[in-house]
């Protein structure tokens, strides 16, 4: 992409970054990242969803907190899409009450929780061994006119039961029809690519151009 002339847009990046956070290649999108900064491409609502999904895999949840701080002073507002993101990083490393603070923030920001938020937020407090509060939250959403997936009332029930809590399971409903599952096959890193609208090649674009393109403007700048 960088030997055509073309320079890499925030597309590409999401694209690169969406790929390697989910491979859990968070060192490698860190620098991917520093890198589209230092190049002057601005970040957007979906690349600094990536980041803080990042953080959290790591564990940095102060840097998350630096992430949102930074999204607001750029004009660019955290959605339900940047929170759900961050309770299903919780939900994945079993941290229940990191996730249930952030619920609470998102709250606090006036912003709708929708199926999602709930489905992760009970999963990571099930996990958690807080089945009561798992159950409170599936109740609530209920009471929201939300319809939770089968995942989320088995959760509920198995943290039940594999922490000793005593719950009123007729409460809860019917447990939900099982949704059909899709499958889509596995995207590799051109593939995203091309989802980015960068253009078809031989070979798919990776870290390394991106880097030589920063080596490339260094030495234009020192002759």
């Amino acid at each position: 992409m960088v030997e055509q002339g073309e320079k890499p847009t925030i597309l590409s990046y999401g694209a690169l970054l969406s790929a390697l956070e989910k491979g859990k290649l968070y060192d490698e999108a860190l620098r991917v990242w520093e890198h589209m900064i230092k190049v002057g491409v601005k970040p957007n609502l979906y690349a600094y969803t990536i980041l803080a999904s990042i953080y959290v895999g790591q564990g940095k949840f102060e840097m998350v907190e630096s992430v949102i701080t930074e999204m607001v002073d750029s004009g660019v507002e955290p959605t339900v899409v940047t929170y759900n993101a961050i309770i299903s990083g919780c939900a994945h490393n079993g941290m229940g009450t990191s996730a249930f603070e952030w619920f609470d923030r998102l709250k606090g920001k006036n912003i709708s929780p929708n199926e999602i938020t709930y489905e992760m937020l009970i999963l990571a407090l099930g996990r958690d061994s807080k089945p009561i509060l798992a159950y409170e939250m599936y109740l609530r959403a209920h009471n929201e006119g939300l319809r939770l997936s089968s995942k989320a009332y088995d959760a509920v029930v198995y943290s039940a039961k594999a922490f000793g809590a005593t719950i009123d399971v007729d409460t809860l409903g019917p447990r939900p029809l099982e949704k059909k599952k899709k499958v889509k096959p596995r995207k590799n890193l051109s593939e995203f690519c091309n989802l980015a609208d960068l253009p078809r090649r031989s070979k798919p674009f990776d870290k390394v151009e991106l880097y030589s393109q920063d080596t490339k403007e260094s030495n234009n700048v020192g002759t």
